[in-house]
Order: C-alpha cells, then sequence, then structure tokens
C-alpha cells in the first residue's frame, strides 16, 4: 500500500485549465506523486523523458483536465449525498450544518473517507426561536443556537469554537420574499447579530450570512460577515458595492435557488432535458422530480414565486457587477435536489448571467477554496498543492455544462 500511494503518476496530452483563470493549457503533463501536485508543464518529449523512473504515464490526449470543484455552500441531507455529490466531482464542501460537535466529527472523517468530499462545516446555524431553520430543523445537543441576548450570542460562539467550529452560520431573514402572502418569520435582532459576527471575529471564526434581502446583507456586512451566503435580490448600490470590496468578504450567489423557486417545473425540467444529469438519478428519483406533485408541493411551501421570478434580473446584475468591481465571487449550491450536480447548474447560470466559462470555473475552484482558507493546499492546479482534479471528455470552455462530462475523478491523487 506504501508503494501504491507513493507512485507517481503523469497525465500526458489534455487541455488543463489550472483555475488560476489563467489560459488553458494545451498538450499538457500532469505530474502527481503522493496525493500532491508535482508540476504541470508541456508534455514534450524532454519532460517526458525526465520523469522518474516507474512513473505510470496515463494517456489523457483529447480530453479536458480541472481542478476538483469546491461547493462553498451545501447542505446534505444523506450519507448518500455527500457520496453523489463527489461523483459530480465536489471534491470539498463548505456544509452548513446545525450541530457543531458532530459537524467537526464528520470533517474529520471526511479527511481519511475517499468516497466523499473533504468537508468543512459552517456550524451550528444560529437563528432565533421560530425563525428560518428553526422550522423543524434540529438544536444542537452542545449549546444554544437561539440566543436570545447578546451575552448568550457571545457564548455559544465560544462554546462552538470549544467544540472544533472554524465557521458559523447566521440566519438574518424573515423569507418573506419567497414565503408571503404567509406571514413573516421572526428575523435575529439585530443587537444579537452584531454579538455573533463580532464575537466569531474575536474569535477567528469565518462567518456565513445567509441575508438576500438587501437591508439584511447591509446589514450583515456592516456586522462583519465573511461571506454572503447567498445573492442579493435587490440591485446593489455603488456604495454598498465599494463596502463589500473594502471587506474580506465573499459574495456566494447561489443562482440556482432562486431559479429553482422562481419556477421548480421549468428548473427542473431545464436540467433534465440534459441526459447525464437524469443517468445521475435513480428511476424513483427521477419519476418524483419529474411529477407535478413535486413541482406544486414548492409552490405551495414557497407560494410568493413571482416576486422571485421578478427579482432574477436583479440577481443576475449583482453578479456582473460585484465580479466586476472585484469583489470575489465563489460558487455555491445550497441545492438539495441535485447534490453535485447543482455545481454544474450554478456554473451555467453564471454564464447565462455574463461570466465567461473560465471565470465561471474559477470560482468553483480557486476563489471556493479562497473562500474556505484553504487556497494554498487546493483549489488550483500547481505545484505542491493537493492533487484534486477531474477529468472530462468534453471541453468546459465551449460549453461549461460539460463539467458533467465526467470520466474521472481523484481526490487526494486517488482515483474515486
Amino acid at each position: 500500500m506504501k508503494a501504491l500511494l507513493a507512485a507517481t503518476l503523469a497525465f500526458r496530452g489534455a487541455t488543463l485549465i489550472d483555475g488560476t483563470g489563467a489560459a488553458p493549457r494545451a498538450n499538457a503533463l500532469l505530474v502527481v506523486s503522493a496525493g500532491r501536485v508535482v508540476s504541470v508543464s508541456e508534455a514534450t518529449p524532454e519532460s517526458l523523458g525526465s520523469l522518474p523512473a516507474g512513473t505510470e504515464i496515463l494517456d489523457t490526449s483529447g480530453k479536458w483536465i480541472v481542478p476538483g470543484f469546491i461547493d462553498a455552500h451545501v447542505h446534505a441531507e444523506s450519507e448518500e449525498d455527500l457520496k453523489t455529490m463527489l461523483r459530480w466531482g465536489v471534491t470539498s464542501a463548505r456544509l452548513m450544518a446545525e450541530d457543531a460537535a458532530a459537524a467537526a466529527e464528520l470533517a474529520k472523517s471526511s479527511r481519511q473517507r475517499p468516497d466523499i468530499p473533504e468537508v468543512f462545516p459552517a456550524a451550528p446555524v444560529f437563528t432565533t426561536k421560530g425563525g428560518w431553520w428553526d422550522q423543524g430543523e434540529p438544536p444542537d445537543r452542545n449549546l444554544n443556537r437561539f440566543p436570545a441576548t447578546p451575552t448568550q450570542a457571545r457564548e455559544a460562539v465560544r462554546r462552538a469554537k470549544a467544540l472544533g467550529a472554524s465557521e458559523i452560520k447566521l440566519m438574518l431573514d424573515d423569507m418573506s420574499w419567497c414565503r408571503a402572502p404567509k406571514p413573516a418569520l421572526p428575523r435575529v435582532r439585530p443587537d444579537i447579530a452584531k454579538a455573533l459576527l463580532s464575537e466569531a471575529r474575536n474569535q477567528k471564526l469565518r462567518a456565513s450570512v445567509h441575508a438576500p434581502n438587501l437591508a439584511d446583507a447591509r446589514e450583515a456586512v456592516a456586522g462583519g460577515a465573511s461571506a454572503l451566503a447567498h445573492g442579493v435580490l435587490q440591485p446593489l448600490d455603488p456604495q454598498t458595492i465599494a463596502v463589500m470590496k473594502s471587506r474580506p468578504l465573499f459574495y456566494i450567489p447561489t443562482m440556482d435557488i432562486f431559479e429553482f423557486l422562481a419556477d421548480t417545473r421549468a428548473f427542473v425540467d431545464s436540467v433534465l432535458s440534459d441526459p447525464r444529469a437524469a443517468a445521475g438519478l435513480t428511476p424513483e428519483t427521477l419519476a418524483r422530480y419529474s411529477s407535478l406533485a413535486y413541482s406544486d408541493g414548492y409552490r405551495e411551501r414557497y407560494p410568493n414565486f413571482e416576486n422571485v421570478k421578478r427579482r432574477l434580473p436583479a440577481l443576475r446584475e449583482n453578479l456582473r457587477k460585484l465580479h466586476a468591481a472585484g469583489v470575489p465571487v465563489a460558487l455555491g449550491t445550497d441545492m438539495w435536489a441535485f447534490p453535485g450536480l447543482g455545481v454544474s447548474i450554478e456554473l451555467d447560470l453564471y454564464v447565462r448571467a455574463g461570466l465567461t466559462p473560465l471565470q465561471a470555473l474559477r470560482a468553483a475552484t480557486q476563489t471556493s477554496a479562497r473562500s474556505l482558507g484553504i487556497e494554498k493546499d487546493r483549489g488550483t492546479l500547481e505545484a505542491g498543492k493537493r492533487a484534486d482534479f477531474l477529468v472530462l471528455s468534453d471541453d468546459p470552455l465551449r460549453d461549461v455544462r460539460n463539467a458533467r462530462a465526467i470520466l474521472e475523478i481523484y481526490k487526494n491523487g486517488k482515483r474515486g
């Protein structure tokens, strides 16, 4: 086993996209050993001749190699969800979770498991009693994720760190944008939200904030959020964009969720029109998603779909403006219906909003890694970094949905 782990692999002839935003490298030679990228160069006779004795050379001519995807906002409802994510090329993920200790344990085990992405939790999910994420979601067994005072909030953040958390999540939303005319949900009080965010900074924890409404997003930015976990539904003004650019803050627009809630039937039908997407579902799941009962159920749960639909142009424009302004845009999906596959859905929505496929791929790799503070270890295919990458049969720069054309997945240098 030790000899196998130490073996050197050389992938010859593919077009390689390294995740940095640089132009693709044709006829690449990617050399991997002991789970790390050794080098990336052109597959010339000289570079091939200089490979260590015993190197296994794999011919990837006519294929494409991209870094493993990093989903910067995702939930897992089951063990199978995690496995499905990896099968769609997600090698690392920011996992939103209710229980800080359980999430830390999952993160630890994910570093050793070859069948799921490596998990970087944002836990617990802080909210208020009766608010969003207190609609049947479990409490944290070791701390109060419904603090009623700033003192309780600070205590809970400190407790989360003691339990192994490196990031918290805060719900700052009454959900009326998608639930009206149902009653708005209680929202975390501003003084409690401020205490949660300031204590996270004191404890050197990241803080992702769910705040799709502009006023809530401004509050989150002013409070020191490290990431907006969703897109903002109203047009962002130049002053707010300038403040966002001045902060170490990441924008994770989760375009797919808003498209899903705006017209669930059209969204699902569009995804399933690609045979590659449909092939990734069990017959039972495919039948359920294809039924009117499935889409009608979401219209009943989230009846303000016309408002969401009206907001989509602003959501797309905000993505374009922030990307152009230099605010780092990381790719996250929050996509429960299509775990893993959601990354390619989101990539396509970025391109439809105006980004290039290369820019979208960078958001799903290098920038997502930066949002998690792991960019020195992964997110790009560069010497010394972890060998997380995908071999594709089709060109994702011609059609970014070709990110689904996965032939092989390597996590930590090992083929999945």
